[in-house]
This record gives C-alpha cells, sequence and structure tokens, in this order.
C-alpha cells in the first residue's frame, strides 16, 4: 500500500507505542507529508514532530527523534521512536526509515472528547 494523500486525513491510534501522548482510539489529523506529499512537507520534519509512516505495509505514527550518532545521519532517512520505548518496535530496533515512507505529520488530536487538542 503506497499513500498518496494531497489532502489532510484522519487517523486513528490502535497501539500503546505513544502512550501516554497518544492512547489506542485517539483521531488524529495528518497533513501529507514526504516525497508525495503537499510541496511544503516534502523535506524532513524537525526533531519532535509525531508523524506517520509506513513501514512492513502498515502505518506507525512515531516521534522524529535526534539521531544517536551524528555519524550515522543522512539527509534522506529519518530516526523514529515511539515515546512509549517497552511498547515501541522503532528505530531502536530497525534502524532508520526512508525518508520515503513518510505520510504524514500529525497536526491535531480531535477525539476523544475529553482528549481534544494539540499534540506535542
Amino acid at each position: 500500500m503506497v499513500m498518496t494523500a494531497r489532502r489532510i486525513w484522519r487517523a486513528v491510534v490502535a497501539e500503546r507505542s505513544m502512550a501516554p501522548t497518544l492512547e489506542p482510539g485517539d483521531t488524529l489529523l495528518v497533513a501529507p507529508a514526504g516525497p508525495h506529499g503537499l510541496p511544503w512537507l516534502r523535506g524532513t520534519p524537525r526533531v519532535g514532530s509525531i508523524v506517520i509512516a509506513e513501514r512492513e505495509g502498515r502505518l506507525d505514527v512515531k516521534r522524529v527523534a535526534a539521531w544517536p550518532d551524528d555519524t550515522l545521519r543522512t539527509p534522506d532517512a529519518l530516526w523514529l521512536l515511539g515515546d512509549n520505548a517497552a511498547a515501541s518496535n522503532d528505530s531502536r530496533q530497525s534502524g532508520p526509515v526512508p525518508l520515503s515512507a513518510l505520510r504524514g505529520i500529525v497536526l491535531f488530536r480531535t477525539g476523544p472528547s475529553g482528549r481534544r487538542g494539540r499534540v506535542r
């Protein structure tokens, strides 16, 4: 599955890899990013941004992290980590994620009603 959305889309969190920031059932507004996204979001997102990337045929929500060693940094890859290390399969196990796998940047949490607002 290759996603090439050109407008804001919704995603629902299914796992606890980003807890407590994001919990299962949270609904997110996502701006398309990466090589196939909106033109102004085609570059590398900032460290700390929460993004959605396609890995092994599924969409994962993770946080863009600083590289563990700047000598490893490449302009065409991201180091993605889950906030909940115990429940996350991320760059700590599988290494950098190609920028081409980036599908979107999380803008806002729209639900559930008690959890609406900016995601940080």
